[in-house]
């Protein structure tokens, strides 16, 4: 019966803590200086690694599309192939699990040491509500740099693919450019960006309630390290699945 219980209660809990984060809006205009320092962690720092990550997706894309196709396909095809694959699926998606593994699992274990070491009991006894002090500033931060992420991450990977393709299988640049062209649509980038913003929400809210709910010392801040990666990536996946039926799916 508990282990029936156990999972609606932390339904319950992470509920809770969505409600007391959002109500902590409401005090947004304290936490600029925290937010522009966290933009600074999540957003800046990880630009070399989602840089480097993005260029590797974008080869692996024109590889798997340009080697499959190449003899039976038109170029502009393969640039439509190449853009629709990486705005929609390839560069919000791989750039979330990036980012929730590099990020999601720091905040994890930086808000689980504030809590096995009492700092946000401390804050509460002083009056301080810890969802405006902790929490709030990280979640504003990764709605502004996760979806800044991606779009560098798609211009990254979108260039690696024409790069490999129009260098290695000799395909011709324009015609890839031509494909990519008229292939365009508002909805592609509105879809990219929804996705974009969800996966951040769901990185930053997962990690911060893990690390808020962390005990039994530096064991349990790992766990919760752990656990907010392994909970943000499949909920990335089931999110990404979500939308995209959403969008296309009827």
């Amino acid at each position: 019966m508990d282990k029936l219980l156990k999972p609606i209660e932390k339904v319950g809990d992470f509920a809770i803590f969505f409600i007391n984060t959002i109500l902590a809006f409401g005090e947004a205009n304290k936490v600029f200086g925290e937010v522009f320092r966290q933009i600074a962690i999540i957003g800046f720092d990880s630009l070399l690694i989602v840089g480097g990550s993005s260029t590797f997706v974008g080869l692996v894309a024109a590889l798997l599309v340009s080697f499959q196709v190449k003899d039976y396909v038109p170029a502009n095809i393969i640039g439509m192939g190449i853009w629709k694959g990486t705005i929609i699926e390839l560069a919000p998606v791989l750039t979330a699990l990036v980012i929730a593994g590099r990020v999601g699992g720091g905040l994890a274990s930086q808000i689980g040491t504030m809590r096995v070491t009492e700092q946000i009991d401390a804050l509460e006894v002083m009056g301080i509500n810890p969802y405006r002090f902790i929490v709030l500033p990280r979640v504003i931060a990764s709605i502004i740099s996760i979806p800044i992420l991606t779009a560098i991450a798609t211009f990254i990977s979108i260039s690696a693919a024409l790069i490999f393709t129009t260098y290695v299988y000799g395909m011709s640049y324009n015609e890839l450019v031509a494909g990519m062209r008229s292939s365009y649509s508002d909805r592609d980038l509105l879809v990219g960006a929804v996705k974009s913003i969800i996966f951040g929400i769901i990185i930053t809210f997962i990690s911060c309630y893990e690390g808020f709910n962390s005990e039994g010392g530096a064991i349990g801040v790992g766990l919760s390290a752990m656990r907010a990666v392994v909970y943000s990536s499949v909920l990335i996946l089931v999110a990404d699945f979500i939308i995209s039926y959403y969008f296309y799916g009827g």
